[in-house]
């Protein structure tokens, strides 16, 4: 009978299964801040801010003002949730231990995916639609310098909002419900927040906020309930969004 040749018994290394951080449960601290985030952001209380003696006549243009008012709210919600969630939000940037190559790949390759869907979607619709979220965007753009507007609205927004939508309405809801349901609740919560005060003109303009929605719930989710994982995919996406206004939009004839 033949004989197998003998091969020396390597160590067998474990396949290293994705670790899923414990967002913990709701505190007073987070429904407060919650509450605080409904009252100025979806309220409208922020706007008391510009009946404050002399706020609007320190600013040369109503968009100033208005970029001015958003700067305060969001320092002072990044303030809150980092007290909230900080332990936990520097905690899982271990996600990136696990399956690293592809965690890196995905945070640009998230950006593209949502807007290769949303130019199939305008392919197909043969319309594209531009938000009033966007629009006020794009009016700031001549007023308000690069850089102080990558810090408001590409580290701090994508963070008091990354708390509130996933580490929250995912992390910590999911302990009650199912962790889908939560991801859809989620999404439609996120997409509808940016339409607060502007109204919708089209279903079109939901689209992107949606597909970014829909993007970010199950980063967050496969990354392991990982806050950090989805904040870095957020800061991408924001921060991409406004090298385009700033930078390229400039550039292209009037029109266009």
């Amino acid at each position: 009978m033949h004989q197998l040749p003998d091969y020396p018994n390597y160590p067998v290394v474990p396949r290293r299964r994705q670790r899923v951080f414990d967002a913990g449960p709701f505190t007073k601290g987070d429904l407060w801040t919650v509450i605080a985030y409904l009252v100025f952001f979806v309220g409208g209380a922020a706007a008391l801010i510009g009946l404050i003696p002399g706020y609007m006549s320190a600013f040369s243009t109503q968009e100033q003002a208005l970029f001015g008012i958003n700067l305060i709210l969001y320092v002072t919600f990044f303030i809150l949730a980092m007290i909230q969630c900080g332990p936990q939000f520097f905690e899982s940037f271990k996600t990136m231990r696990y399956h690293p190559w592809a965690k890196w790949l995905m945070l640009p390759g998230g950006w593209l995916l949502t807007i290769m869907v949303n130019g199939i979607i305008a392919a197909l619709t043969g319309e594209v639609v531009t938000s009033e979220n966007q629009a006020a965007l794009e009016s700031m753009a001549g007023t308000v310098p690069l850089p102080v507007m990558l810090v408001v609205t590409a580290l701090f927004g994508p963070f008091v909002e990354e708390y509130l939508f996933r580490h929250l309405l995912i992390g910590k809801l999911s302990r009650k419900l199912n962790v889908w349901l939560c991801a859809l609740i989620s999404t439609v919560l996120f997409a509808s927040i940016h339409f607060i005060g502007a109204g919708i003109g089209s279903w079109l303009e939901v689209v992107p906020y949606f597909m970014l929605g829909v993007m970010m719930a199950v980063a967050y989710i496969l990354s392991g309930k990982s806050l950090a994982y989805s904040y870095m995919l957020h800061v991408i996406n924001n921060s991409i969004a406004l090298l385009v206004v700033y930078l390229i939009y400039p550039l292209l004839p009037a029109g266009v």
